[in-house]
Formats: C-alpha cells, structure tokens, sequence
C-alpha cells in the first residue's frame, strides 16, 4: 500500500526529495494532491510504499527536507 509521506507547493522541493529517495532505494512516486488548493500550482504528494515509511522520513530529516 502507497503512503504520502510528504506534502509540498514546490514541485522542485518535491522531485529533490523523489530523487533523494530513489539514490537510496527506496522505491517513490509523485503525484498531484487534489485536497490542495487549484491556485499557484497546487499541492504534490511524495508517496513510498508503507514498508518503506520509516526509512524515507529518515531520509528527510537527515536532508532537511522538512
């Protein structure tokens, strides 16, 4: 099952921290969030699979991703 596990306006912040993911294997994907609002570009999901969770929010905290 596919978790968010981040949330960001910035499309640039979002696919920086895909990438960091993928570079440490941890398998992720991006997508539009509909709950945002429509103005500005909107809102983007990174999501990794549950098993994964715990590893990917360290890899944001040890990148300042947060």
């Amino acid at each position: 099952m596919w978790t968010v596990v981040y949330v960001s306006q910035s499309m640039e912040t979002s696919k920086k921290l895909v990438d960091v993911l993928l570079t440490n294997r941890v398998i992720s994907k991006l997508r539009r969030a509909n709950s945002c609002g429509q103005g500005e570009g909107g809102c983007y999901e990174v999501l990794v699979p549950s098993t994964e969770l715990e590893t990917a929010q360290d890899l944001i905290f040890e990148n300042e991703l947060f």
